[in-house]
């Protein structure tokens, strides 16, 4: 899960991916220098999907680390208005993660 800073979206989204799919592995990182986990070529190269909450985020990833690695990126479209573990956050992402993975609701 990928969003600026690493502050609200992207560790809710991954509590949240977490969740809905134990025992699956998930992580989330940031794309500016000040995230509190930066994202990194590991990350990026160690993932299956990268979901990112916007269009700005997979831009980087393929700017910074190659198109092939683009390529597993889902955008989300989630905007930047939320914070960390607020109720509509985790709502909107379960609906998009479900969506935008394919998972079906009796994975909830």
């Amino acid at each position: 899960m990928v969003c600026t800073g690493n502050m609200d979206r992207s560790p809710t989204a991954a509590m949240v991916l977490a969740e809905m799919c134990a025992p699956m592995w998930v992580t989330s990182a940031g794309t500016e220098p000040w995230a509190k986990n930066q994202v990194s070529i590991e990350l990026v190269e160690e993932a299956d999907v990268i979901c990112v909450m916007e269009e700005a985020h997979r831009r980087h990833i393929r700017e910074r680390f190659g198109e092939a690695h683009a390529e597993k990126v889902v955008v989300l479209d989630v905007p930047d208005n939320y914070v960390c573990w607020e109720d509509r956050l985790i709502h909107l992402l379960k609906g998009k993660l479900r969506i935008a993975l394919g998972l079906t609701s009796s994975r909830r």
